[in-house]
């Protein structure tokens, strides 16, 4: 085992972070922080696995194997495991039959059985119908409710998959148990029921909404390569093929316990909880990882446009590729962010929010930020239009701001806004039990250690006027730059709309 503790006072806040970082036999990491103030401990899992490892023609299935982690194990969630087994094998033999007939409705060289597929239909209906009776919705969430447990919850991003939730501190130990146990006995009962749900969660979310369609049209013209492009939910026809076997599969490669990330914070004892940790989870077995090589994205050669016509409200997305975190340009970036967009989402203090809302008046609001990742990402500003004006006048008047901040550098109050913005930010964040897991958990799996919390907060206010100029100058051009607009039919169908002339740039 590995053991390291570090003390990172936070400038001018009478504050520490005391971290016991430990990694298990197994290559678990282990990070852990001793916090005394109430009885409670928050409780972090991040897997280094999200969207961007999805394989080509299986997007979604990251996102589908977060759902159905909390299906159940041999123990829970179920009332006769014995009894399951033999009906999940049954469906999955009538489904890979089902789809190797409905195969044959995509092609014009086939000719379907339709009456067989009906039949198949049926059979699956019945048998979906069987295995409900052995199934216990919602245990896991039922039992940490009883243990005083609050906040469960787990997420998918592009990068990891990530599983929380807050006890009472004389419950670590249940809390292992549960976790170890679905980490080594996971059962992914009702799989097939579950898909409609996701598809129905993608139809919720992003088809029917003209913005999260706009978001995924603006990603996979912003991207040609990078896996970026792809939606963390899934394209839809990769949801509805997507089989149990092979969400099984994916979860044994990436859900071991050297690809995991555990953070503990709150009132604990770390060698008696590192012992606990070592009783439920130091038995799963570590897996090789494969290589992951993602497709490094071709130097974008010209402005890429993307419209898309709604009955909806306009808005304009801009993006331009910026570098991956730990690039020494991305602490530049993330103030130019914080100057153009203002030091939180929603703030009045941006120079984007002064010009286009409160002085041109062309906008309702606006919003600027530098996504920095895993991989090479996108600074992206967006923005609505106000009431009678439209997405080129925007447009225009958000080049007129970046050509200003090009040629001119930010002021000695802009950066000092920043940078206590960026101590404000940090100390937020260390508030709660939490936050701590959250950020330290974060950290450690894209920087490869917590300790960048506090690196990056030291370059991030160490940036010059002349570094955001820079940045600015070498980042905003027009041949890095995607433009996606929404625009609703109205409009799109007018002749002014049809001969009105694209911003001037």
């Amino acid at each position: 085992m590995l053991w390291f503790g570090a003390l990172s006072p936070l400038a001018a806040q009478d504050i520490q972070l005391n971290v016991v970082e430990r990694t298990l036999k197994n290559g678990m990491k282990v990070l852990m922080v001793e916090r005394h103030q109430s009885p409670t401990v928050s409780l972090y899992l991040r897997f280094r696995v999200g969207g961007v490892d999805d394989p080509k023609g299986r997007t979604g299935i990251a996102h589908i194997l977060e759902h159905m982690m909390f299906k159940g194990t041999k123990t829970y969630g179920t009332t006769n495991y014995e009894a399951e087994v033999p009906l999940t094998e049954k469906i999955d033999r009538i489904y890979a039959e089902l789809e190797q007939e409905r195969q044959k409705l995509d092609s014009p060289m086939e000719y379907p059985d339709e009456a067989k597929i009906r039949q198949l239909q049926e059979q699956m209906a019945v048998l979906q119908q069987e295995e409900k009776k052995y199934v216990v919705n919602d245990e896991l969430w039922q039992t940490y409710q009883r243990l005083g447990g609050v906040g469960l919850n787990a997420s998918t991003g592009d990068d990891s998959t990530q599983y929380f939730v807050q006890l009472p501190s004389n419950q670590l130990e249940v809390w292992a148990y549960l976790e170890a146990d679905r980490l080594a006995n996971p059962v992914f009962r009702e799989f097939y029921p579950e898909r409609d749900v996701v598809h129905e969660e993608r139809r919720m979310r992003t088809d029917t909404q003209p913005e999260g369609l706009l978001w995924e049209n603006f990603a996979a013209t912003a991207f040609q390569a990078n896996p970026y492009r792809n939606p963390v939910i899934g394209w839809p026809s990769d949801i509805d093929n997507l089989k149990r076997e092979e969400v099984l599969e994916y979860f044994k490669t990436f859900y071991a316990p050297n690809n995991c990330i555990v953070a503990i914070v709150g009132d604990i004892d770390p060698d008696k909880t590192l012992a606990i940790l070592e009783k439920y989870f130091g038995a799963i077995p570590a897996q090789p990882q494969p290589r992951r090589y993602i497709s490094e994205e071709p130097q974008q050669q010209g402005e890429r446009r993307v419209s898309l016509v709604q009955d909806a409200q306009p808005r304009l997305i801009l993006g331009y590729h910026i570098p991956q975190i730990g690039h020494e340009d991305t602490y530049a970036l993330d103030v130019l962010a914080q100057v153009l967009g203002g030091v939180t989402r929603g703030s009045r203090t941006g120079r984007l929010f002064r010009a286009l809302v409160l002085d041109k008046k062309v906008a309702l609001e606006v919003d600027a930020s530098a996504m920095t990742s895993q991989y090479p990402n996108l600074f992206v500003i967006s923005a609505t239009p106000a009431q009678g004006k439209t997405t080129p006048e925007v447009e225009q008047a958000i080049y007129e701001e970046i050509e200003k901040l090009q040629k001119t550098p930010p002021t000695d109050e802009e950066l000092t806004r920043v940078r206590n913005a960026v101590d404000a930010t940090l100390l937020r964040a260390l508030r709660s039990n939490n936050g701590v897991a959250r950020v330290i958990a974060s950290a450690e799996h894209l920087a490869r250690t917590w300790r960048y919390l506090f690196t990056e907060r030291e370059k991030t206010k160490a940036v010059t006027a002349e570094d955001v100029q820079r940045v600015a100058k070498q980042y905003f051009g027009e041949d890095n730059r995607t433009v996606a607009e929404l625009r609703p039919k109205a409009a799109s169908s007018s002749p002014a709309a049809a001969t009105s002339s694209s911003p001037q740039r």
